[in-house]
């Protein structure tokens, strides 16, 4: 090319030409980080879908569990005193039998602590957690702390990748 002097016009189309070839440059550089970009964007998007979906199965399984803990609370809270002891949760069906069994053995409660299990208990207002939860088991045992006063401990218990998990709950049941 040659050089202009002062004063003189560079003609229009040599203007454009010098504009598009710059243009053409920066648009493959544009187009090049845009496909980058949304590249990035999609192995970050698709990164957290497994792990909200495990988050949420988790989130389910403690949700169940709780519900199914308060369900067995309150129906203890219902049939009242006379009701709240071992031999009476087998008479009334929130029991699968009058043996004890060992939490410790589930690994959902201390050495030594033994319940009643409701593993496979399945009425109108109580689920079973055998059905509801993964590896589910349920617990169930009174404990006279007063004269006129029981404590009423449920225990819900699910595998979760071959860790136990729990909740468990707690009431006191007075003769009134």
């Amino acid at each position: 090319m040659r050089n202009n002097t002062p004063g003189e016009t560079i003609p229009r189309h040599r203007l454009m030409q010098r504009a598009q070839r710059r243009l053409r440059a920066h648009t493959l550089i544009e187009a090049m980080f845009a496909s980058f970009l949304a590249l990035a964007c999609a192995l970050i998007f698709s990164a957290t879908i497994p792990v909200a979906n495990l988050t949420r199965g988790k989130a389910d399984n403690m949700n169940a569990a709780t519900s199914l803990a308060q369900k067995m609370i309150e129906r203890v809270r219902h049939d009242g005193y006379p009701n709240a002891s071992n031999a009476q949760f087998v008479v009334n069906g929130l029991a699968d039998s009058s043996a004890l069994s060992s939490t410790a053995t589930y690994g959902c409660g201390p050495a030594g602590e033994q319940a009643l299990e409701f593993t496979n208990v399945d009425s109108g207002l109580v689920d079973s957690p055998a059905k509801v939860l993964p590896g589910g088991k349920g617990y169930i045992y009174a404990t006279q702390t007063g004269i006129d006063m029981r404590q009423v401990t449920v225990v819900v218990a699910w595998k979760e990748k071959s860790v136990t998990k729990s909740v468990r709950l707690t009431t006191l049941v007075a003769n009134l």
